[in-house]
């Protein structure tokens, strides 16, 4: 009897489990700020807010970055926008920073992280193509993540990593 008894409850768990309280995920969208350059060389710290959709996540920053990394669409092309991620926009004579070998600046990605309001943005080694060019350039890679990283109440400032390791000096 006694056997029965745990069977069922056993069996009641299973089809039933255990809290049914918890709510389903539901996923849904959720709003956030871009930032992206106008195609003005003058006005490189200029940028422009575009607003766009993307899957609800906790992971927010990182989230955002991937969606900047995406670049400009067709539209806010036609309004004079534009972004420095890929790979025809690199702006440096070394070679292995050079066409085919490299992919867009989203690909090298690996994440962010935000430990007491610094954001560190860590990228695999060969985005150092696009972080390490001219100033001008290194400038509109870097103030479009900057500020799309600032809109969070969480973060205060931005630092930048290579397989974790944090870049101290720029070589622009």
């Amino acid at each position: 009897m006694t056997k029965n008894l745990l069977l069922t409850l056993l069996l009641g768990l299973a089809l039933f489990g255990i809290n049914q309280t918890v709510p389903a995920q539901t996923g849904g969208t959720m709003q956030i700020k871009l930032y992206f350059p106008t195609e003005e060389d003058e006005a490189i710290d200029k940028l422009i807010e575009v607003r766009r959709s993307i899957k609800k996540t906790t992971r927010v920053a990182d989230a955002a970055l991937r969606e900047l990394f995406k670049g400009v669409t067709e539209d806010e092309r036609q309004k004079g926008l534009t972004s420095a991620y890929a790979v025809s926009d690199i702006v440096t004579g070394r070679g292995e920073c050079q066409g085919d070998k490299m992919k867009p600046l989203g690909a090298y990605l690996i994440g962010v992280t935000i430990k007491r309001g610094i954001a560190t943005v860590n990228f695999r080694p060969a985005a150092e193509c696009y972080l390490q060019s001219a100033i001008s350039q290194m400038d509109r890679v870097m103030n479009p993540i900057d500020k799309t990283l600032m809109q969070f109440k969480s973060i205060k400032e931005v630092q930048y990593a290579l397989n974790g390791k944090v870049i101290t000096e720029w070589d622009a």
